[in-house]
Parts: C-alpha cells; sequence; structure tokens
C-alpha cells in the first residue's frame, strides 16, 4: 500500500520476476492483503479486486468480523481467511463460493475473549491449513473434513505472525515478533501418531 497524498491511498501488486507494477487499486483500504498466485485477484479486509482492472466490490469473508489473517494456497484454488473471533472461512480460488466455516479454531476458556487469528498458510498439496493465533496457539486443520488434526503444537506463547510450509508440505514453520521462526515435522507419520494417541485414550 502505498500514501502519495495525505488522505489517499493505493494498492500495487508488481512482478517480482520483472520488476514492473502490474496493477494499481485504490478503494481496498485493508491493513491484510494477499494475492492470489496467478496476479488475478487481490483480497484485503471484506473487499476484493479483480486484476488487472482494479475494480474492487464488497465482500462479507468471515461474517462481517474484522480480519486478521488471509491467505491462497499455491495454485490459488483455495482461499482461507480467518478472524478476530477465533473463525477461519474457506472459499475457492476466486472469492465468489464458500467452503465451510472453522469455528472455535482456538477454543477459549469460559469467559476468556476469543483468541484471533493472526497467521494462516495452506500446504503446497492442499491438503492442511495451519492457523497461528494472537495468543500463540498453533492449530493444523484438515482442509477436507475440515476438523483438526491432534492438539494445537507447542509454540513460546508469543503472538503468531507468519506461518509457512515446506514444499513437500511436510514440515511447517511459525515465527512471531521476537521468536526466529518454529519448525515443525507434520507429515504423515505425525498424523498417525496423533490417530493412534486418539485410538488409545478412547
Amino acid at each position: 500500500m502505498r500514501t502519495p497524498a495525505v488522505g489517499e491511498s493505493r494498492d500495487e501488486v508488481w512482478d517480482t520476476e520483472s520488476h514492473r507494477r502490474r496493477s494499481v487499486v485504490t478503494g481496498l483500504d485493508s491493513d491484510n492483503l494477499t494475492v492470489r498466485p496467478d496476479a488475478g485477484l487481490l483480497v484485503g479486509d471484506n473487499r476484493v479486486a479483480r486484476l488487472p482492472n482494479g475494480s474492487v466490490s464488497g465482500r462479507d469473508l468471515v461474517q462481517g468480523d474484522q480480519i486478521g489473517a488471509i491467505a491462497f494456497s499455491v495454485d490459488g484454488s483455495r482461499l482461507a481467511v480467518g478472524d478476530g473471533t477465533g473463525r477461519v472461512a474457506l472459499w475457492d480460488g476466486d472469492a465468489r463460493h464458500k467452503a465451510g466455516v472453522l469455528r472455535n479454531v482456538f477454543p477459549a476458556r469460559l469467559g476468556d475473549t476469543p483468541e484471533s487469528v493472526s497467521a494462516l498458510a495452506l500446504s503446497p498439496d492442499g491438503r492442511t491449513l495451519a492457523v497461528g493465533g494472537s495468543s500463540g496457539t498453533l492449530q493444523l486443520w484438515d482442509v477436507t473434513t475440515q476438523q483438526p488434526l491432534g492438539d494445537p503444537l507447542p509454540t513460546p506463547g508469543e503472538e503468531i505472525v507468519s506461518v509457512a510450509f515446506s514444499e513437500d508440505s511436510g514440515t511447517a514453520y511459525a515465527a512471531g515478533t521476537h521468536v526466529p521462526f518454529q519448525r515443525y515435522v507434520v507429515g504423515p507419520e505425525r498424523v498417525a501418531e496423533q490417530v493412534c494417541a486418539r485410538a488409545g485414550s478412547s
């Protein structure tokens, strides 16, 4: 986002290979922005802009609540949007059809303020969603079943501001403002361990 003049803002989409500006969008006015990998769609706080013409339209991405994080899948076929109450909505990559809503991503104790979603990442294979929270919770979700994959991963407890996956989807990374990237093995072996642990406790 740029502010060419006082009270004026615009969002720009750049091609990182050619170092050329591809689109200029005005009217998005969003703190959170992400662009689809093919650079055909820019998504902000309950607004979307079709590129390259930059036409902006309102979209109730997560039931009208404050957006905390937005992420596209690597192939651009899926969009995840998290809000301040701990909900995550899953959309198709064109942000036209909602595929589901993950509620209570971070269940709070009775009387506590819900933990807000502060970071999101979809694994390259499209199967797993990593959700980071403002109180340091990191939870993995199965995209197809829309169910959590085991218990939250251990973290230092600081707000998670960035999450990512390795190219093979077998490792997740998370970081906070004052905490370097933490590494988590999240491949099939870990999922099998979680399933066995659940079976043993039932």
